[in-house]
């Protein structure tokens, strides 16, 4: 995968969110000014409206100022591109770990081995498909090639467009068989080889095409051009092994970028934090896990708000692992949309605070009418996302022997609630659905409680005795009781000796609960 406009992309980012109502062609920049990336005081990259007053490459600063002065000229930022190459790899990631950067930065080449991963993503022009929507997601434009080698595709993704009068001319970039990439690569013109040789020298001794070159005496063109040639050309054609030095995904995620421009609205900071997230995913993948719980600051102008002024964090939580780049931005959306932004966005920040394990879930042959437990999760997010997350809880249960005090609410993505849900624990008896609030007297009638009728005895007592720590003691010999017709009933009698008991000893009887 080529990035063609990288030094322009890593300045001023075409995100698909800002891009103009009107239809536009694949790859166009939405940039309604024109603007030049400037570097040694020459032209190294213009945009469409640029290039249109007749900005060219190599062109002097001066002589871009005598064409208009309505250019913009910004100069060339390298650490951006870093940053952005750097992104790239993160979100390549979710579709192979085999990902790697091209040697030479200048080329702004990215190499994937998708040789396990076709079957996955529906083939290799699916696959392609997919990597050029996603790096278009970030905000830059990507051409890829598919070929049986590392290099034979990177050259192929290289090629340029080519304009003639009958219009643009797309040259073909895939090759999944070895002999078809080999045709291709013949017919490449020796400006692929300019990181290794002079392609004016190579057209002064008549070869044209990538194939004339092979096709030269193998020591001649050695003493002359060094090994490094013959060798790139070896393996771009398979006929010589590479090693490559897979890109390592950082053990933690903390990421920033720096926006365009000052963003005061929550659509333009959503759609800045779209690389972000679109990295994390990435690194996510390969972690196999999913996200429960991220953080993304907000970066004022300093001298608004003060020197000392850390930033405006925004709080993600969510109640089940994810690593959907379009959930997390749903959620980021709900989020923003509650902020009031006092100063400009200057910069984002975006670390992961806690995650867990995720591996995707195979399909089920009848799948339930209630939906999948993913999307579960997911309406729970929006919830959270909406209503705060001490608004939307769920039960957890605690150690005590005491029924109104087992358990308590905590907000879904409790990463301790989680885990005490989660954890193994001994068979309890037979419990109540529906548990009182406060336990109801029941009369006793011939010696037997009574609940609408008298209530016979199902079960033997389970005696609890428990809260003598907390002031709050409980002393009861619990039963399972059912009424003549058939509502069965969790009642209890307090044992005699209770500080709340009657002086004749009486056993009082109280209703705590009731069947389904």
């Amino acid at each position: 995968m080529h990035l063609p406009r990288l030094s322009l992309d890593a300045l001023q980012p075409s995100w698909p969110e800002s891009a103009p109502s009107a239809p536009v062609a694949p790859g166009t920049l939405h940039h309604a000014l024109p603007v030049a990336v400037m570097e040694r005081e020459r032209v190294v990259l213009a945009n469409g409206p640029a290039m249109s007053l007749g900005v060219r490459y190599g062109m002097r600063r001066g002589g871009v100022q005598a064409l208009s002065a309505e250019v913009a000229q910004l100069e060339r930022d390298p650490a951006a591109e870093a940053a952005l190459m750097t992104a790239v790899a993160l979100t390549l990631l979710h579709f192979t770990p085999n990902v790697t950067l091209d040697e030479d930065p200048e080329s702004a080449t990215v190499m994937l081995d998708v040789t396990a991963s076709l079957r996955l993503f529906g083939g290799h022009r699916a696959l392609c498909r997919a990597v050029r929507a996603r790096v278009r997601q970030l905000g830059t434009f990507a051409q890829v090639g598919c070929g049986a080698t590392a290099h034979g595709a990177a050259w192929l993704a290289r090629q340029p467009m080519r304009r003639t009068r009958r219009g643009i001319v797309r040259p073909a970039r895939r090759a999944v068989r070895t002999a078809r990439m080999g045709r291709l690569l013949d017919r490449l013109p020796v400006e692929a080889l300019h990181m290794l040789a002079d392609p004016a020298w190579l057209d002064g001794i008549g070869c044209r095409t990538l194939g004339e070159v092979r096709r030269l005496p193998r020591a001649g063109l050695t003493r002359r051009l060094g090994p490094a040639l013959l060798e790139r050309l070896d393996q771009a054609y398979g006929d010589a092994p590479v090693r490559f030095a897979w890109f390592a995904a950082p053990p933690a995620f903390v990421q920033r970028m720096e926006l365009p421009g000052r963003i005061e609205s929550a659509e333009g900071v959503l759609v800045g934090a779209q690389r972000l997230l679109l990295a994390l995913a990435g690194w996510l993948a390969v972690q196999q896990a999913g996200v429960t719980r991220c953080v993304l600051v907000l970066e004022h102008e300093r001298y608004r708000l003060g020197a000392d002024i850390a930033g405006t964090p925004v709080t993600i939580g969510l109640a089940q692992p994810s690593r959907d780049p379009a959930h997390l931005s749903r959620l980021l959306r709900e989020k923003l949309g509650k902020l009031n932004f006092h100063a400009p966005v200057t910069g984002l920040a975006l670390r992961v605070e806690a995650m867990e394990a995720y591996l995707p879930q195979s399909d089920a042959l009848f799948p339930e009418p209630g939906g999948t437990p993913a999307e579960l999760g997911r309406l729970l997010d929006t919830l959270m996302a909406r209503l705060g997350r001490d608004n939307v809880l769920q039960p957890q249960p605690l150690a005590d022997h005491r029924p109104e005090r087992a358990n308590r609410w905590c907000p879904v993505d409790d990463a301790a609630g989680g885990k005490l849900a989660g954890a193994s624990m001994p068979p309890l008896p037979e419990r109540p659905l529906w548990l009182l609030d406060k336990p109801l007297p029941l009369p006793v009638q011939r010696h037997r409680p009574s609940h609408g009728g008298p209530l016979a005895l199902l079960t033997r007592p389970e005696r609890i005795e428990a809260g003598w720590w907390d002031g709050a003691l409980a002393t009861r010999d619990y039963f399972i009781a059912e009424r003549a017709d058939g509502l069965r009933c969790w009642i209890y009698r307090e044992r005699p000796g209770h500080a709340g008991q009657d002086d004749g000893g009486e056993y009082r009887w109280f209703l705590h609960g009731l069947f389904a």
